[in-house]
């Protein structure tokens, strides 16, 4: 049997588009997997001659597994991860295949990481949160705070642009991490808020401007405070326009129970008249930004650092999973266990900069 390089799961979207155009670029060979056979036929044709489509049904796990038995590593691309768990992950572990995905619900990266010893014991690397946020929140995290003799607080700040090219997987994510409570990390231990509180103005750089953030349920304060030595960690969010967040508040008032199938409903009709509700986008220059500020002391004063990166939701959150896909790949990460990008001792974070680089990805450094 031919072992072939990487499959795609979820590789029609528009995330899922951004790995396989990167990696078909690398010169790896792919194999996209999706339920949508005419997107996807259409976009392995576009790709070119090392890009293939396979039909798949995840929900079928007997048939997910004996797929995922053909390749090296699976780049799981299937949202909201709230709604499936850790059910790929699995079919990954009895598959025997190397995993990485962009999972950014904060329930999920607890549930996966309680995989640790199962994924050690059948010598495997699970690679999660390589997207935007989580993702490269975490990499300029672990970048910034190698500079510090001690750190005190760790703070996520993030905003997407709704004009960008929304599923219905990116809406019901926003409604599970913006109702509720949401976990945050604070005076050394965790805690819950509740989401859509504590609003700030962070400006961000040019052209993104002054934007509010709320306290959100993000992966980063589960798993920042078990790598870097910490008092706090937080994470909180915004999309524009604000009205849209005001909303999302009047819908966690008025719906008491918020199970995956109302939050499904729910998102389904708003999917529809996000258009109306989002304005003229062409009124204003379509960009989203992720900021992680570190605080703490250095040569015995307070700093306060700031790495932020700016650009199209889909390419910040695809181009991480596509080189983390290719390092695995390549043999340059062998530790078997499952990471989360702070907490990879054999992630080269010079070399994974250099190729964001080279894919016109930067982090602007800054001091407050």
């Amino acid at each position: 049997m031919i072992i072939l390089s990487i499959i795609i799961l979820g590789g029609c979207g528009e995330i899922g588009r951004y790995i396989a155009k990167d990696l078909v670029q690398q010169g790896v060979n792919i194999t996209i997997a999706d339920i949508r056979e005419l997107e996807g036929k259409r976009l392995s044709k576009k790709l070119g001659s090392r890009a293939d489509f396979s039909k798949l049904d995840i929900r079928d796990f007997d048939k997910l597994v004996e797929k995922l038995k053909d390749f090296k590593v699976v780049i799981n691309n299937i949202g909201p991860y709230f709604e499936f768990g850790s059910y790929v992950p699995r079919a990954a572990i009895q598959a025997g295949i190397n995993y990485v995905d962009i999972c950014d619900d904060h329930d999920v990266t607890n549930e996966l990481l309680n995989l640790k010893k199962i994924i050690e014991r059948e010598n495997l690397t699970f690679l999660i949160n390589f997207g935007a946020s989580p993702g490269l929140t975490n990499i300029m995290t672990k970048i910034g705070s190698e500079k510090f003799d001690h750190i005190d607080k760790l703070r996520i700040l993030w905003y997407e642009d709704t004009g960008e090219t929304i599923g219905l997987g990116q809406l019901m994510h926003w409604t599970h991490i913006a109702m509720g409570k949401v976990p945050v990390f604070i005076n050394g231990s965790w805690s819950k808020l509740k989401a859509l509180t504590q609003r700030e103005v962070i400006n961000f750089p040019d052209p993104c401007g002054s934007v509010p953030v709320f306290f959100v349920g993000h992966p980063e304060p589960v798993t920042l405070p078990r790598y870097i030595n910490t008092k706090e960690a937080v994470c909180k969010g915004g999309i524009l326009p604000e009205s849209d967040v005001m909303l999302t508040k009047i819908i966690d008032k008025l719906v008491w129970i918020k199970n995956i199938k109302l939050i499904k409903l729910i998102s389904t009709f708003f999917l529809k008249i996000l258009p109306l509700l989002t304005g003229k986008v062409e009124d204003r220059e379509i960009m989203s930004a992720f900021r992680s500020e570190i605080i703490g002391i250095k040569d015995q004063k307070e700093y306060h650092l700031l790495y932020t990166v700016i650009g199209q939701v889909a390419k910040l959150s695809g181009t991480p999973a596509s080189i983390a896909a290719q390092m695995l790949l390549n043999g340059e990460i062998n530790a078997p266990g499952i990471f989360p990008p702070e907490g990879c001792s054999e992630l080269d974070l010079i070399k994974f900069e250099k190729e964001l680089n080279n894919r016109g990805i930067y982090f602007i450094k800054t001091y407050k």
